[in-house]
């Protein structure tokens, strides 16, 4: 499929939300067409290396709900729901990029048995405390799985306070395993 591509600084991973301010003309353009089409964009990074700029990868996301903020500037929350694979970028006319992308079918991390999910609950509970006193956050996330480690751990991933290549080096763990024992390390310093 051939997507409008929106390169940002914005860790999202799939069944994720974000609210982003759109105020380029470009954009705005992007938006009106995804509404107007009834589909969905590419969030993605700047990768100075490939072609236009933009990353190997992104998340698909398709627009959930829309305001303006008190400047009058657009609100747009989106909704994240596969990872894909980016190929032949290109930039027409406004600057905006595009590119071909394909889903990526296979899941962010494998799960294994019971004994892999010993910080699960916990990462649950410190997770589901961060929502209640966060109204902003809770109200974004029309649908919340907190009794799946994976959607748990995705989520930690996008909030922690961490740099997008320390995001990018735990995504790419193969197990939910490996990122739980990074992420109960990360808890366990703070205490």
């Amino acid at each position: 499929m051939k997507r409008a591509l929106f390169p940002l600084p914005v860790f999202l991973l799939p069944q994720g939300y974000t609210r982003l301010r759109i105020f380029e003309p470009r954009y705005l353009h992007m938006v009106k067409g995804a509404m107007k089409e009834g589909h969905g964009f590419v969030m993605c990074h700047t990768d100075k290396t490939r072609e236009c700029d933009v990353s190997e990868q992104g998340v698909y996301v398709e627009i959930v709900d829309f305001s303006q903020d008190k400047n009058g500037q657009l609100l747009i929350d989106v909704y994240a729901k596969h990872r894909v694979l980016i190929s032949n970028a290109y930039s027409d006319e406004m600057n905006l990029r595009h590119g071909d992308c394909q889903i990526v079918q296979e899941p962010l991390w494998t799960l294994g048995g019971e004994e892999e999910l010993t910080f699960h609950e916990r990462l649950a509970d410190l997770l589901r405390d961060l929502f209640v006193v966060n109204a902003d956050l809770n109200d974004l996330y029309k649908k919340k799985n907190y009794a799946n480690p994976l959607w748990v751990a995705a989520r930690w991933l996008e909030l922690l306070p961490l740099t997008l290549k320390q995001k990018t080096e735990i995504q790419s763990c193969r197990s939910y395993v490996g990122v739980a024992n990074v992420l109960a390390e990360i808890f366990d310093d703070q205490e």
